[in-house]
Parts: C-alpha cells; structure tokens; sequence
C-alpha cells in the first residue's frame, strides 16, 4: 500500500493552492463546488465513521476511491495522518481528517447541503444532537473492557439517551424529510445513526415511539438511489 501524500491537514500542495486561488477570485465562479478529479476516502473495512460519507458520495455521483483498510495498515499508516485517526480524505494529494468535516464536504459536492442559511442552521442543529449522541454509543462499545459497566452504560444509553433525543428531534421534523419534502444530508446521517449504530447493537430497537423520525427513515430508504446504494451493501 503506497504512502499518503506528505501534504495533509488542510495544506495544499502548490499546484492545488494555485487551482484554489484562481476559483476564489473568479468573479463568474458559481457558488457549487466542483468536485476534485482525484477523492480517496481512508477507512477500515467495516461501516463506523466513514459509512454516512459514503452514501452521500454514492448519492451524488460522486467518483471516489474507497479505500478499505487493515489494522496492519492502519499501524503503518498512522504516523502520517493529521490525528492519528480514519477516516482521512485525501483530495487531489491533500489528506483532511475528522468525519464531522468529511461528511459536510461530501454532502456539499452531492448537492445535499442546504442553500438557504437557515436550512443549514436547522440541518446543522439536528447533525450536531446526532454526532454528539455518538460519544457515549464509543464509550461503551469501545472504551469499557468492563463488562458489568458496560452493560450498564447500554442500558443507559438505550432507555435514556436515545429516547429522551429523539423525543425532541421528533419534533423538528419539517415534513416528509427532516427539512421538509426534499432529501438533505441530515436525512442520511439519521438513517446511518438508527441502522448502522444503534441497530446494530440492539437489533429489536424500534422508531415506533417516534413516528415522524420513523416515516423520514423510510422515506430515505425508499430514495431510488439510497434503495440502490443499500441494494448492494
């Protein structure tokens, strides 16, 4: 497996910087983002934190290389990423790092970023309730060895934590989406959160109690190219 590119965090090498500088001052450019000839997302073989950034690439059309790694690899890798941590983009031989960034910059190259401010604010609202819900879903999954806590963590997790959420996201709900009746990022993010997390542990855990959170689920898997995308996983 070949070496990431020297060139990471947010420093371009000088070909791209120029690239970048000339669509900045481009007073015709529009307000789209083209996407990069060369995309190369870094992750283990396995959903995690790099399965949302898939689907949305996926869901754009978006050309990338997914790169599925071991953990021998990730040991080699390592001293060369920004954090010490996958996922990384590497974009045009540049390597960005953090899932959070990842996934806004594939949702904005898919056009499943909201335009309107307060769409965004709104859809980034949701987003954040969601990625901070993540932290005690690792905390027992991967940082308690204890299994008498941790089972107790789970317990917490999934009669507390996620009801007491999705009891205010519930309401947020704006129509057939969460948004209203056209699909954004925020609508995927929650459709990975309830199938690849929190199902995956507790395989009976239900929307029931939530039926609007549950209809933008399923109107999300029946989205043509979400069916298609599931289709082959």
């Amino acid at each position: 497996m070949r070496h990431l590119s020297d060139t990471w965090c947010c420093v371009p090498v000088k070909e791209g910087e120029e690239h970048l500088h000339r669509r900045s001052t481009n007073p015709q450019a529009p307000n789209t983002t083209m996407a990069p000839s060369n995309l190369k997302l870094i992750y283990f073989d396995g959903k995690g934190r790099a399965e949302l950034a898939r689907m949305l690439f996926n869901y754009g059309g978006i050309a990338f290389e997914d790169s599925r790694i071991g953990h021998a690899d990730f040991a080699t890798l390592k001293p060369t990423l920004p954090f010490g941590q996958v996922p990384v983009l590497e974009v045009d031989g540049t390597v960005y790092s953090q899932s959070l960034a990842i996934n806004l910059y594939a949702a904005k190259l898919s056009g499943l970023f909201p335009s309107d401010n307060l769409e965004a604010l709104k859809s980034d609202m949701f987003s954040q309730s969601l990625t901070e819900m993540e932290g005690p879903f690792v905390e027992f999954m991967f940082k308690t060895p204890d299994e008498t806590k941790k089972a107790e963590l789970k317990k917490v997790f999934i009669e507390e934590t996620v009801p007491k959420l999705f009891t205010v996201l519930e309401k947020m709900v704006g129509g057939k989406f969460i948004l209203g009746d056209k699909i954004s990022h925020v609508d995927l993010q929650l459709l990975d959160v309830v199938a690849n997390k929190i199902a995956w542990v507790f395989p009976t855990f239900s929307l029931e109690a939530h039926p609007a959170l549950a209809a933008v689920v399923n109107n999300v898997k029946a989205d043509p190219k979400v069916a298609a995308y599931l289709a082959k996983q």
